[in-house]
């Protein structure tokens, strides 16, 4: 039994720190806030943001908490055991590193944990050195969706996994110069998801990925990009290939994979999960078809959220490790990284 509540500051009550609670079509919790205050052994004591409007509203909500609009005055005042830091990428570093001098018990960073691998392992030094563990914000890992899918690999009910297709498609620009900095496009900023999740269920090193195709737009930045690679995964005896598409000349908002063994097939995504299996075929005979199992559903609560939280406590109560660190984290960065390597040894004029 956990003996008492647990403290918490909120850095940063935009989109993801606070607002997103607000989306009615969104699973909730969709926000750190809320999913804090919805765990039971949580205290929420103080949020703080540059923005007074943010706050304003925030405190309307939390009312019995402090706010600050000064990351310096909130951690003079405050000692909190957990601190979330939700600010945009390009401020993870100085905001991480000046709270985790302060030792809290635990930080949680919002994804990716900085705009590149540089500042993402300084955040990491920081970390050893004042013993601050470091959970970083990768939802899908903490998603039931995923883990039925994670449990279906692993069991080999599809079999032995022969190829992965995924998908992220948006209308944001998918890498353009100098987002190595702010990390302000979807390949830094949401690819991180895609290449998280894919590395979660199957613990991929990406060494060599190759470019197959790059579409830029007018100002010569990237608009869509499809690249792959190959390599070995769990036991398999063969290597596996693996297949991307990040796109930004899409007109819709989409997270897309297709997982193919030789005995089934997974389709996830954003709203769905489809798993099919290898029967006698009722369409030919002496053959076998792939059958839709309808025993496997979505959750229709995946608990993204809201086990993320739970995770933290139960960590901190000495009860699991942490499902998502700051060096699975950088593992992620350091993937984006190599594509990024790719796309900038390709002449531009040559796409």
């Amino acid at each position: 039994m956990v003996a008492k509540k647990f403290t918490a500051c909120i850095v940063g009550v935009g989109r993801i720190g606070f607002s997103l609670q607000k989306d009615k079509k969104r699973e909730q919790p969709a926000s750190h806030s809320l999913a804090l205050f919805k765990n039971k052994f949580v205290k929420i004591v103080a949020g703080c943001d540059i923005d007074e409007n943010k706050l304003k509203n925030w405190k309307k909500i939390y009312k019995n908490a402090n706010t600050y609009t000064n990351i310096h005055k909130m951690l003079e005042k405050e000692s909190p055991d957990i601190v979330v830091i939700a600010v945009n990428e390009k401020n993870h570093l100085s905001i991480a590193l000046e709270v985790i001098k302060n030792k809290p018990k635990l930080v949680i960073l919002e994804k990716p944990v900085a705009p590149n691998p540089e500042q993402a392992r300084l955040i990491l030094r920081y970390s050893k050195k004042y013993k601050v563990p470091v959970s970083i914000n990768h939802e899908r890992r903490f998603s039931l969706d995923y883990l039925i899918v994670k449990n279906i690999i692993e069991k080999k009910q599809i079999g032995e996994i022969q190829s992965v297709f995924a998908s992220f498609s948006s209308s944001a620009t998918v890498y353009k110069v100098g987002s190595e900095n702010i990390g302000d496009c979807s390949l830094i900023h949401d690819g991180t998801h895609l290449i998280d999740i894919i590395n979660f269920l199957f613990n991929i090193k990406c060494a060599n990925p190759k470019i197959d195709n790059m579409i830029l737009n007018s100002k010569k930045d990237v608009e869509s990009l499809n690249f792959h690679f190959k390599e070995k995964i769990l036991d398999n005896n063969q290597k596996t290939m693996f297949y991307f598409e990040i796109a930004g000349n899409k007109k819709y908002f989409g997270f897309d994979i297709e997982i193919r063994g030789n005995k089934g097939k997974i389709l996830i995504g954003n709203g769905y999960l489809k798993v099919y299996e290898r029967k006698e075929s009722p369409f030919y005979t002496g053959f076998y078809s792939l059958m839709r199992n309808k025993t496997i559903k979505r959750p229709k609560k995946t608990k993204y959220f809201s086990n993320m939280i739970e995770n933290c406590i139960n960590f901190l109560c000495k009860k699991e490790k942490l499902s998502s660190t700051i060096k699975s984290g950088i593992k992620t960065l350091n993937i984006i990284y190599r594509i990024i390597d790719k796309i900038k040894k390709i002449p531009h004029n040559s796409y």
